[in-house]
């Protein structure tokens, strides 16, 4: 049965941020000014199912009293530390994101660390440019969909069967052929017209996962025509090669 409260806790937060496009390094926490006391989040509407702004208001004195009712009372912050107001803010923010990420890693295995891990690592660029503008095209679910294949390719080494994978996962419903001439060659029919985010994550999956000694030609909106099967010899719909 689904919950009639949404999104409640810090991590809850920051796992549907990630799904509406904000990372959590954008969010920005704040005390909220008036909350309930059985709720963490604090949004206008108690049943916001979407993040929709980077400033996120939460109530502190839910589970973590402990930590910020001293700095947070009324008296220090009008009163002994009032001019240092916008510091305290921030000091918040800075313990509200370490709070989330612990919360985060609560009942982590140690192979979802080190998705995320790759993740970032990817993100950064250190596994090139390519790799990272690719990865930037896609959503947060299919990221860690890539990280966890190239965690699998680290373990076991490059493989077409991980591109194969991978690729089914990123461009649902493309079609991969291997030449019975020449088993290292291949065909990849996108079925889809390319575009330039499209491009940069099929050179992402193309350079990432593909071993060195596999040719591969790409045919995006038009199929290449096959003898005997009859939805790829339809004229001025067939790729020449």
């Amino acid at each position: 049965m689904e919950s009639w409260c949404n999104v409640n806790f810090i991590w809850d937060i920051v796992l549907q941020a990630a799904q509406d496009n904000f990372e959590s390094q954008k969010l920005f926490f704040k005390p909220a000014e008036s909350f309930s006391p059985y709720y963490e989040q604090s949004f206008s509407c108690i049943n916001q199912k979407n993040v929709d702004s980077a400033e996120i208001e939460i109530n502190p004195l839910m589970r973590f009293t402990a930590i910020f009712e001293y700095i947070l009372h009324p008296d220090v912050m009008n009163l002994v530390f009032a001019e240092q107001r916008q510091f305290i803010l921030f000091y918040f923010d800075l313990t509200a994101h370490i709070l989330a990420e612990i919360d985060l890693c609560h009942g982590m295995t140690k192979r979802e660390f080190y998705i995320r891990k790759i993740r970032r690592e990817v993100l950064d660029g250190i596994y090139g440019e390519t790799a990272r503008e690719g990865m930037e095209q896609l959503k947060r679910d299919k990221q860690i969909a890539v990280a966890d294949e190239l965690l699998r390719v680290i373990e076991v080494g490059s493989s077409v069967h991980s591109f194969c994978h991978i690729m089914k996962q990123i461009f649902k419903g493309c079609i991969i052929y291997q030449s019975r001439a020449h088993p290292q060659k291949l065909y990849v029919y996108f079925g889809r017209e390319r575009d330039e985010q499209l491009q940069k994550q099929w050179q992402m999956l193309r350079e990432t996962f593909l071993p060195l000694d596999i040719e591969v030609k790409e045919f995006w909106a038009e199929h290449f025509g096959i003898l005997g099967v009859d939805g790829t010899m339809i004229n001025d719909a067939i790729a020449i090669f």
